[in-house]
Order: structure tokens, then C-alpha cells, then sequence
């Protein structure tokens, strides 16, 4: 009886390695290993015509891989120091000025770009949160941690030659605050490129990345030009031939204190040598300007237009137009939508600002304070104008509508520029409009919001019962 249990134990030992023997193989984790660079569904693409390529329809279906031309070793080096032309860290800034800085460092602007850390990236590097599942069966992007840095894996299984290939991108610098979401760029040599995979803040996952990013394929060659890190960084050297060649040593991250109050490299050596002086000198306060002048600083990258000039040589307090050729017509189609690109144009459609002298950008947005999410306080600037006992829904939900002006007025909107491909279909980020305006539907959301929290028949909760709006 024991020979013959020892015998059963032994067949089925024997019997579950031949079936991982021969399963194994044709499982999701194929045996045989390349670099994604090998695979055969590889294009390599040239920094001046990607663009060319992905719009012009000649990419079809999903299996397709997109990776920059090989580059020459050498690394460009910048004749030209942030120093020479003003450009300052925030830190040296908040030499004098210590509580700004110290508020400073946790608004968007300081974030829309930064190192990479556990802190800067907000995607989830957690098993089970880290990987994004394509409409490609074969593709997996997997997002690790590691002692040398964070980086998206790329996974490409082929079926006929069964092999997986692979590759690891590493992340090199963070792109957005996350107030809507992140994208992450990587460095091949001194070209720098968008990261495949972004961040979306709304559901809190991985996502391909907005634009011409196709579910299921795989894309690392989509370079970033200056005028990407022009709204995105304080400076970094470029080479002004080429698309996307930096000089990685100098980039000061995030968009600090020069970018709207000028070259700062006089202001910083007078007052270091009169300490005691208590008037700015040879440095720009915006308050000081023409509510055109304030608006500009601002428009360098919330306005749509064409750049004039080369990155990094606006200087605020002048014309933008000498710089900047601003599209600010109100029947052009890009300002159909609320992307940051036409925030001043759509406020310039504003009543707000056509009833008057115009409306400045920091008459509601404090550059030096993280007001992120705070409806109520942008509410309370309208009602610094407006007041609000002339609104019906004020009267009728009290307190709770008074902290509702913005969302009633300049609503969020799905903007059909930063469109997410996913394997469930298109998805549109969430951003606020800067048209204030009358909005019925968004109007009728809020009231039916606030409903829920203030209901009318409550005489304690609503003094103003039975008045209709």
C-alpha cells in the first residue's frame, strides 16, 4: 500500500513539472528575453519628424513601437549661464524674502517641474497600483522603484517569435504640479523626450499619455522642444539648431521668481550691498504695470499664440507681442476650449473685463500662496466686486452658494486638447474655464448640489424658504 502511494506521489510530481515545462514556455512571461529596441515592430524616429509622423496616419493599429534615432556621444554644452542672464533659483530669492519663498515652494508653479522622488511623482509605485494594462494583450507598462532611480518598464510580448521584449525608461524630471495630472519626460544623452506614460489626477492612475499617444502601442520618442521647459522651468541652456537638445547641467526646475518679476542678478547684488534699504530696487513688481503689462507676464503661457522669439528671452514689464504672437481673436477655434493655452482668452471675453478696465490676472490668483481646490476664497474675490445678495441662489442656500460663485460662473469643462486614449475609450481632462459667464447647465449642477446639503425644507438649515430663484 505504501509503494503504491509513494508511486501516485511520484507520477504526479513528475506530471506537474512536464506541464510547467510545457506551459511555461507559452505563458505571459516567455522564456526567451531581448531589448525592445531589437523588436521587429521598432521605428526610429528623428527628433524634426515625429511630429510629421504621428499625424500623418501612416501609424496603423497597435502593435507599434516608436523610439528616437541613436545619437552621437557628445553632449552639448551651453555657452550661455542662467547667471548672465538673471536667472534665479527661488531659493536665492528667498534670502530677503522668506516668507514668500516659504509659501511659494508649495504652489503649481514652483512644481510644474521637478526631480523625481517619491514626493514629486504622485503615481503609485505600490504592487497592484503600478501598472497599466493596455487594449494590447501583449503590452504591459509597469512602473518600478528602485535604489538608482524610477522607471517605466515597457513589456512586449510576440506570440509568433516567442519572445518578450524589453526596455527600462528612466524617470529624469517631472512635468505638472498635479493639479490636473503629471507627465514625465526621460533623457536619451543631452535629447530630452516624453515619458509613454503620464499621470491622471482625477482617477488617481497610470494613463498613456494625453495627445497622439494610440492604447497599446508604445511611444519614447516624442521630443520635448524649449518651448515646452519655456512654461515649465525657470532656465536650462539649449542649442537653438535643434529640436530637443539641452544642456542638462543647468536646468533650475519649476517656474520660480524671475519668471514674473524679471532678471534678478542686479536686484540681488544691490541689495546685498544695501541690506538696509527697504525699496525694491532693479526688479519688476508687477502691481506696478498696466493691467496688460500684469496680464502678458501671466499670458507667456496661459494665452494661445506663436512664438517670435527664443525661450527664456521675454522679460516681463515689456510688449509680449515683441516675443509672443498672442491669438487672442474670439471666434478662433482654439479658444473653444478651457485649456491653460487660452485662459486670458477667455477671460478677455468676460464681461468682467469688458465692462471695465479690464481685470487682471492677480486680482483673483495670489502667486505666492498654494490656493489649489480653495473655490470658496476665488468665490469671495467676485463677491470683493459683486455683491452677492443679488444672486437668487444666494438668497435661497445662504452660506454654501456664496462659496459657489466659481463653479456656477467659470465651471470646469472636458478639454478636448488633453485627451487620454485608453483601452475604455477617449478621456478629456477636467479644467477650470476663465470665461466668467452666465452657464445655466453648470448653474443647475450646483443648485441640485446644494440640495443635498442645504435642503429648502429645512427652516434651520435655510432662513430663506419659499423664495424662488
Amino acid at each position: 500500500m505504501k509503494w503504491l502511494i509513494l508511486t501516485f506521489i511520484s507520477l504526479a510530481i513528475l506530471v506537474a513539472g512536464l506541464c510547467f515545462w510545457y506551459f511555461g514556455d507559452r505563458s505571459s512571461e516567455y522564456a526567451r528575453k531581448a531589448p525592445l529596441s531589437s523588436s521587429p515592430l521598432v521605428n526610429r524616429v528623428r527628433p524634426e519628424e515625429w511630429a510629421e509622423l504621428v499625424t500623418s496616419g501612416t501609424l496603423r493599429g497597435e502593435s507599434w513601437v516608436l523610439l528616437p534615432t541613436e545619437q552621437p556621444d557628445t553632449d552639448f554644452q551651453s555657452t550661455v549661464r542662467a547667471e548672465n542672464r538673471g536667472f534665479l533659483t527661488a531659493e536665492t530669492c528667498g534670502e530677503c524674502h522668506q516668507q514668500n519663498h516659504q509659501t511659494f515652494v508649495h504652489t503649481a508653479h514652483a512644481r510644474t517641474s521637478m526631480l523625481p522622488d517619491r514626493e514629486s511623482i504622485l503615481g503609485s509605485f505600490q504592487e497592484g497600483h503600478n501598472t497599466l494594462v493596455t487594449g494590447n494583450p501583449n503590452l504591459t507598462f509597469r512602473m518600478t522603484a528602485r535604489d538608482d532611480g524610477f522607471y517605466q518598464s515597457v513589456r512586449l510580448r510576440d506570440p509568433g517569435l516567442q519572445t518578450e521584449f524589453t526596455q527600462d525608461f528612466r524617470f529624469d524630471l517631472v512635468l505638472g504640479s498635479g493639479n490636473h495630472g503629471q507627465s514625465y519626460l526621460w533623457w536619451e544623452k543631452d535629447r530630452l523626450y516624453q515619458m509613454h506614460i503620464s499621470y491622471l489626477t482625477e482617477s488617481n492612475s497610470w494613463v498613456n499619455s494625453p495627445g497622439p499617444y494610440t492604447d497599446g502601442t508604445v511611444d519614447y520618442s516624442r521630443p520635448v522642444p524649449s518651448r515646452c521647459l519655456d512654461c515649465h522651468a525657470t532656465w536650462i541652456g539649449f542649442d537653438s539648431k535643434e529640436v530637443n537638445r539641452f544642456d542638462r547641467s543647468t536646468l533650475i526646475p519649476g517656474v520660480t521668481c524671475v519668471r514674473c518679476h524679471g532678471s534678478g542678478h542686479e536686484h540681488v547684488a544691490w541689495h546685498r550691498k544695501f541690506p538696509a534699504a527697504t525699496e525694491a530696487h532693479r526688479i519688476v513688481n508687477p502691481k506696478t504695470l498696466s493691467i496688460e503689462r500684469q496680464n502678458e507676464i501671466c499670458a507667456q503661457c496661459h494665452s494661445s499664440g506663436e512664438p517670435i522669439g527664443n525661450a527664456f528671452t521675454y522679460r516681463p514689464g515689456e510688449p509680449l507681442r515683441s516675443w509672443l504672437e498672442l491669438d487672442l481673436k474670439t471666434n478662433s477655434e482654439s479658444n473653444a476650449d478651457p485649456h491653460s493655452a487660452n485662459q486670458l482668452a477667455r477671460l478677455m471675453q468676460s464681461r468682467c473685463y469688458t465692462a471695465g478696465p479690464g481685470l487682471s490676472c492677480i486680482a483673483c490668483h495670489d502667486p505666492h500662496q498654494d490656493q489649489r481646490g480653495q473655490i470658496a476664497e476665488f468665490s469671495q474675490r467676485c463677491q470683493d466686486c459683486h455683491k452677492s445678495d443679488v444672486c437668487p441662489d444666494s438668497r435661497k442656500y445662504g452660506e454654501l452658494a456664496k462659496e459657489r460663485c466659481v463653479d456656477c460662473h467659470m465651471p470646469t469643462r472636458r478639454d478636448q486638447q488633453v485627451s487620454i486614449d485608453t483601452d475604455k475609450g477617449s478621456v478629456q481632462a477636467l479644467l477650470r474655464d476663465h470665461q466668467i459667464g452666465i452657464w445655466p447647465d453648470s448653474a443647475e449642477q450646483v443648485r441640485r448640489e446644494l440640495l443635498k446639503t442645504n435642503s429648502p425644507s429645512d427652516p434651520a438649515a435655510n432662513p430663506a424658504k419659499g423664495e424662488v430663484p
